[in-house]
């Protein structure tokens, strides 16, 4: 359904689970050995890649336990993935970022930090502080505007980090939300680009050309409004694009 409503819309790729915790199973639909071979031909037909897989949560938790999850991102010719750090601050944050990294890269895969106020990473500067550590080994970090504006993000940090990012996730929001309703928002409800108070066109500016571009919307209670996940992702893919092509609302 994801890559056959993403082709239609001439989407460049798609991002795929291929790593879920226990903690969280059954509530993203995971890639099994059983999809690959049907993921590859709607890939190739559409020409559409594997921009990145999700979510590899490094808490403390052997690193070889990622290791079926970055062969299934390989054999769909996946190029990157998301990892967060939980747990672990200073040097051993930096430590399970580059194991990770080191695992991603025998796989061919870069490796994406993303830093947000629910893990140990909490803002841009501290992200971009353990990838700088970690390099020269193949690693970059996650931009999600969502955890940028609510760690009080800039887009004097986003150029100050822009050589280290090469993945965007774009979704739109309040400019203010309460902490009770921070995790909700995260993972349920998010506006589409261009409803909230973003700064989304200021926030982007300063990437480097070449960025993937991704939509990050999950919004639960269209759905539950019924409107179905061909609808959903069209109109966020559109507003997303609307942003993009005209440098973004005044703000």
């Amino acid at each position: 359904m994801l890559t056959d409503a993403a082709a239609a819309l001439g989407c460049a790729g798609v991002c795929l689970f291929t790593h879920v915790p226990d903690a969280a199973r059954g509530k993203f639909p995971a890639v099994t050995h059983d999809d690959v071979q049907p993921l590859r031909s709607a890939l190739a037909a559409a020409g559409m890649v594997v921009a990145n897989v999700e979510v590899f949560p490094l808490d403390g938790a052997p690193i070889e336990g990622f290791a079926t999850g970055l062969d299934l991102a390989a054999l769909l010719g996946a190029v990157r993935a998301t990892a967060h750090v939980h747990g672990a601050s200073g040097q051993e944050a930096i430590d399970r970022f580059a194991a990770f990294a080191r695992l991603c890269r025998t796989h061919g895969i870069v490796a994406g930090l993303e830093f947000n106020r629910f893990s140990a990473v909490p803002d841009l500067p501290t992200a971009a502080a353990i990838v700088r550590a970690v390099r020269p080994e193949p690693a970059d970090m996650v931009l999600d505007l969502l955890h940028l504006v609510r760690s009080g993000g800039t887009p004097a940090e986003v150029a100050a980090a822009a050589d280290l990012v090469s993945y965007a996730q774009v979704s739109d929001g309040p400019a203010a939300i309460d902490d009770g309703g921070r995790w909700h928002e995260a993972v349920s409800e998010r506006m589409l680009p261009g409803e909230g108070a973003f700064p989304i066109s200021r926030l982007l500016s300063p990437l480097r050309s070449g960025t993937i571009i991704s939509v990050e919307v999950p919004r639960k209670s269209a759905r539950l409004a019924g409107a179905g996940p061909v609808d959903r992702i069209g109109a966020a893919v559109a507003a997303t694009r609307a942003i993009l092509h005209a440098g973004g609302p005044p703000r």
